[in-house]
C-alpha cells in the first residue's frame, strides 16, 4: 500500500507541475503593462486552477479503486487528497469572487520616477500612480545624472556635479559609488562645468559634455568606467555646448535656442535639428523622433519637425517653470519638473494636454529638479518589441 500511495503521489505532483506554470506565467511585457492586466491575470489564474482541478478527478477515480482509506484516519492518502481536493475547490471560489469585484480602471504599475536636485542629496521616489516611495541618497549633490541597465539584472545611475566638477558611477541602486574623474584630471582643467551625461550601453562608459573658461576645449567627454580616472575627448564643439541626450545612436545636444545632432559613431558632423526664438532648457525624443523641450520662458513645446512647433505650456511671467523634461518610454507621457514645486506636470505627447499632476515629495521641494525614469522599463519594451 505504501509504494502504491507513493507512485500516485508522484502522479499528482505531477499534474501540479504541469498545470501550475499557466497560473503564474509572467507577461512579457510586464514592466510596460497594458490596461486591464489585472483582470487578465486573475482570469488567467482561475482558467489554470480550473484545469488542475479537472485533473484531479481521473486521479481521484483511481486513488478510489486502488488505494482506498482502509480506516479513518487523517494521515490516509485519499483523505489528504480529499481534503486538499475540497481546499482548492474552495480557492476557485474565492478567486472567482475576487474576479467578479476586481476594478476595471485599475492603475497599472508603469515603474519609478526619480527627482534629483542639484541642491541636496536627496533622491524621491515615486510611482506614476501617486505612491511616493521610499528615496535614496547620493554621496553628494546631482547636477546631472544618466540611468542604465547594468550586469546584475537591476539598474545603476552615473551623474556629475559642478562646483567642483566631478563625475560619480554607483553601479546599483544600494553599491558603493566611484569617483570617475574630476576637475583636477587630465586633460580637464578647474574651469570644467558639466552640462550633461548619457550612458552609452554599447562601450559601457559615460559621456559628458562640459564647457570651460577657455571654449576651445569644450565638447563630450568620455570618462572610462572600468579603468578610471581615463578622460577622453569624443567631439569638440565650437559653442555653448549645453544638455545631452543618445538616442537611436544620434548624441543631441542644446546650444541656446539650437538642438543639434550627429552620430555617436563620428561618421558625420553636426546637424541643425530646430532652432527655437528662447534658450532651451531641457529636453528629451520621443519614438517618432520628436523632440519635446522646456525653455527659459518657462513654456513647454513639442518640436514636430519642418519648423513646426506645438506648444504645450504657455510661458510663464518669471520663467520659473519647466526646469527637466522626461518621457516615460512606456506610454510616452511627458513629465516636467518644475522650480520650487513638489509636483510633476504630466503631458500628453498625441493630444499636446495637460493630463495629470504628480506628487513627488511631501518636503520642501527643489529650485534644480531633475527627473528621469526607471531604466527597466526601457530595456524591457525594447525586448518586447525586437
Amino acid at each position: 500500500m505504501a509504494s502504491s500511495s507513493n507512485c500516485l503521489l508522484c502522479l499528482f505532483l505531477a499534474v501540479l507541475a504541469t498545470q501550475a506554470p499557466l497560473a503564474i506565467k509572467a507577461q512579457s511585457n510586464a514592466s510596460c503593462p497594458q490596461p486591464g492586466l489585472l483582470i487578465e491575470k486573475l482570469v488567467n489564474l482561475t482558467t489554470a486552477l480550473n484545469n488542475i482541478n479537472n485533473s484531479l478527478l481521473s486521479i481521484s477515480d483511481l486513488i478510489e479503486e486502488q488505494c482506498p482509506c482502509v480506516d479513518n484516519s487523517s494521515a490516509c492518502f485519499e483523505t489528504r487528497f480529499s481534503n486538499f481536493k475540497t481546499a482548492l475547490d474552495e480557492l476557485i471560489g474565492d478567486v472567482s469572487n475576487v474576479t467578479s469585484s476586481a476594478p476595471s480602471d485599475c492603475p497599472d504599475r508603469t515603474g519609478a520616477v526619480f527627482v534629483a536636485t542639484c541642491d541636496g542629496t536627496d533622491v524621491a521616489v515615486v510611482d506614476p500612480n501617486g505612491v511616493i516611495q521610499n528615496g535614496f541618497n547620493t554621496e553628494t549633490n546631482v547636477t546631472g545624472w544618466a540611468f542604465y541597465i547594468n550586469n546584475v539584472g537591476t539598474y545603476g545611475f552615473d551623474y556629475f556635479r559642478n562646483d567642483p566638477f566631478e563625475v560619480r558611477c554607483r553601479p546599483t541602486p544600494d553599491g558603493m559609488e566611484v569617483l570617475l574623474g574630476s576637475a583636477s584630471d587630465d586633460p580637464l582643467t578647474t574651469s570644467a562645468v558639466g552640462r550633461g551625461i548619457f550612458f552609452d550601453p554599447d562601450t559601457g562608459n559615460d559621456y559628458v559634455a562640459i564647457t570651460f573658461d577657455n571654449a576651445t576645449l569644450n565638447g563630450i567627454y568620455c570618462f572610462n568606467r572600468t579603468v578610471f580616472p581615463v578622460i577622453t575627448l569624443l567631439f569638440s564643439y565650437n559653442g555653448d555646448i549645453g544638455g545631452i541626450r543618445l538616442d537611436g545612436g544620434f548624441v543631441y545636444i542644446i546650444d541656446g535656442g539650437r538642438i543639434l545632432r550627429r552620430r555617436l559613431n563620428g561618421t558625420d558632423d553636426w546637424v541643425e535639428i530646430l532652432f527655437h526664438s528662447a534658450n532651451v532648457k531641457s529636453f528629451d525624443v520621443l519614438d517618432n523622433g520628436q523632440v519635446v523641450f522646456t525653455d527659459t520662458s518657462g513654456a513647454v513645446y513639442i518640436y514636430l519637425g519642418q519648423q513646426t512647433f506645438r506648444q504645450l505650456k504657455r510661458p510663464t511671467r518669471d520663467g520659473s517653470c519647466g526646469f527637466s523634461c522626461a518621457i516615460n518610454p512606456c506610454d510616452s507621457l511627458i513629465y516636467v519638473a518644475n522650480i520650487n514645486d513638489p509636483h510633476l506636470e504630466i503631458y500628453n505627447a498625441t493630444t499636446f494636454q495637460l493630463v495629470g499632476l504628480l506628487t513627488y515629495t511631501m518636503s520642501n521641494p527643489s529650485p534644480c529638479p531633475s527627473v528621469a525614469f526607471d531604466p527597466t522599463l526601457w530595456y524591457e519594451f525594447v525586448k518586447m518589441n525586437q
